[in-house]
């Protein structure tokens, strides 16, 4: 089973695919722990933090397409650990997979250019790569301004030095990417929602969790 923890920056996403592969350890389960991109490992890892680090151009020169096939290539390099964990029965949990690339990407179009790229990266990633699709999708669901308070907590990042890279800094593209993952999340069978915000108050990690928790063991079971 492939359980994909999806999400803006901020939201949590690391944090809630450790706790995740925690608790399904020490309950019996082979668990695999992987995280997208790939930024020291792989060869596109590499050139998606040179992109985030704006050294390609500003989000609005950067064409689409090509920052997909980025994103993209960093998870092929990895397909075959996928593959392999998944063979031996394991449980693979996934910092970010295919639906991260389809909601940043496409959240730069509007309309019928949005959904044609939507279905693009899904051929590419799934029909050339050959990648496998996630059993469940899990949206831990915030909005941009909180997004934008949490990114400043983070540590520093291996592919960056600034406090926000090309997609963190610009908060009316992260809220359009928000809309996008929800309409993606709201009507699908294979999507859980969860989130972040009671009201206008952030959640405890451990309420998500537990949250968490109970939607991956309602698909285990």
């Amino acid at each position: 089973m492939i359980i994909a923890i999806e999400g803006i920056d901020g939201s949590g996403k690391n944090t809630q695919a450790n706790l995740l592969a925690k608790k399904l350890s020490e309950i019996g389960h082979d668990v695999v722990l992987l995280g997208f991109p790939c930024y020291s490992e792989t060869f596109f890892g590499k050139e998606v933090g040179h992109y985030l680090n704006g050294e390609f151009g500003g989000l609005d020169e950067v064409p689409p397409k090509l920052a997909s096939m980025l994103y993209a290539g960093d998870r092929f390099e990895k397909r075959d650990d996928i593959l392999k964990a998944l063979n031996s029965g394991s449980v693979i949990i996934i910092d970010r997979y295919v639906s991260s690339n389809i909601a940043h990407q496409s959240a730069k179009l509007v309309g019928a250019e949005r959904v044609k790229l939507q279905h693009w990266i899904e051929k590419l990633e799934y029909d050339v790569y050959g990648l496998p699709k996630a059993n469940i999708n899990i949206l831990l669901n915030l909005d941009a301004v909180n997004s934008s308070k949490l990114v400043q907590l983070k540590d520093t990042r291996d592919y960056t030095a600034k406090s926000h890279d090309l997609h963190e800094e610009n908060s009316s593209y992260l809220e359009e990417v928000a809309a996008v993952y929800y309409s993606i999340a709201k009507n699908a069978d294979d999507w859980k929602i969860i989130n972040c915000l009671e009201g206008n108050s952030l959640r405890s990690i451990d309420d998500i969790s537990n949250d968490v928790l109970s939607t991956v063991l309602g698909t285990l079971d």
